[in-house]
């Protein structure tokens, strides 16, 4: 039986003026609840995370409409709705292996320029005048210890 998705009234009652959305809840049916799950990664996915989150969160919202299909089958969805979900979690899979390889070159060249920069230091021509020992910094101005 689903249950309405109503607000459900904080223990803690803000005073006049005062209230917040964080404090609300809601009960949810099982179904409501990964849907919920669903749009609100969708929501976070758009209001544009960090490149680096961006594959997961992707995946996940495949993985949740996945669930979406396979836990509302039968009279529940429509054959039209479950190729809709079908659908939106193909192009969300495709996105989850674009970012995901978008991540995976950024990588590649943080390594290649960390490997160059390693590699041009160990042929720099040695000076025989430098010095050996890291500078002492007891004598430096507070603001540079910092």
């Amino acid at each position: 039986m689903p249950q309405d998705a109503t607000p459900h009234p904080h223990p803690h009652p803000h005073p006049a003026g005062q209230a917040s959305n964080q404090d609300e809840e809601y009960l949810l049916s099982e179904h409501e609840a990964v849907l919920a799950a669903t749009l609100a990664l969708m929501t976070g996915f758009a209001h544009g995370c960090c490149p680096a989150h961006k594959g997961p969160m992707a995946a996940k919202v495949a993985d949740q409409l996945s669930a979406l299909v396979n836990s509302l089958q039968g009279p529940q969805l429509s054959c039209d709705m479950q190729a809709l979900l079908l659908r939106l979690r193909t192009r969300w899979t495709a996105c989850a292996a674009h970012y995901a390889e978008q991540h995976m070159d950024s990588l590649r060249r943080q390594l290649h320029s960390q490997a160059e920069a390693a590699t041009a230091a160990a042929l720099a021509p040695h000076h025989p005048h430098a010095s050996h020992t890291p500078e002492t910094l007891w004598h430096a101005p507070l603001e540079t210890l910092q």
